[in-house]
């Protein structure tokens, strides 16, 4: 019934309401997978919350630097400062190599590639917004974390503010579709003839 609710509703919103509409039809279609435990899953949740760059062994992807086209002047003519980081092909979501990702977090990667991913089910991730090829570097690791977390989703508790909302969405939603199932009756009775005898 929800998505029902939400499919309905989107013809009928603007632009912004159908992006976060979208946002929530791809998270609830999501859905967590049973044969995880509740300790996995709790795991799981905080690692999303309290995860930095810095938990990434870097070891495993292979780093090299190149001439930048970002800022800095001269000085990207000059030295090698764009960052790349790369996976080889069939490494990524591999669990010898993402050891580090939790597996209901892995689960639900594979079933939705991150933007880095190559075909190959591979990685690469390059940056050149600073001068400095340390920070570029960690700025690569940044962004793949940040696209973990951006794919990933457990479902919470809803608050009562939430269950209000799917309330008043509900109530909108029956009376949008009485709206249009009596004016499609009023159209269709418009077209009938009537004779006299």
């Amino acid at each position: 019934m929800l998505l029902e609710i939400l499919r309905y509703n989107q013809f009928t919103w603007n632009k912004q309401n159908v992006h976060i509409l979208n946002h929530t039809l791809r998270r609830l279609s999501n859905a967590n997978d049973n044969s995880f435990t509740i300790e996995e899953i709790q795991k799981s949740k905080d690692w999303l919350e309290n995860a930095t760059p810095s938990i990434i062994p870097k070891h495993l992807f292979s780093i090299t630097y190149s001439r930048s086209s970002g800022p800095g002047g001269q000085k990207v003519n000059k030295t090698s400062s764009k960052a790349t980081i790369s996976l080889e092909p069939g490494t990524w979501l591999d669990s010898s190599t993402c050891y580090w990702i939790p597996s209901p977090i892995l689960s639900q990667l594979q079933n939705k590639p991150i933007r880095y991913e190559t075909k190959s089910k591979g990685i690469l991730i390059q940056c050149d917004t600073s001068r400095s090829r340390d920070l570029n570097t960690e700025e690569c690791f940044s962004r793949l974390l940040e696209e973990i977390k951006s794919n990933t989703y457990f479902e919470t508790e809803a608050t009562e503010e939430d269950k209000l909302k799917w309330e008043l969405l509900e109530e909108d939603f029956k009376e949008r579709k009485k709206f249009n199932k009596k004016k499609q009756s009023d159209k269709k009775r418009k077209r009938s003839k009537k004779f006299d005898f």
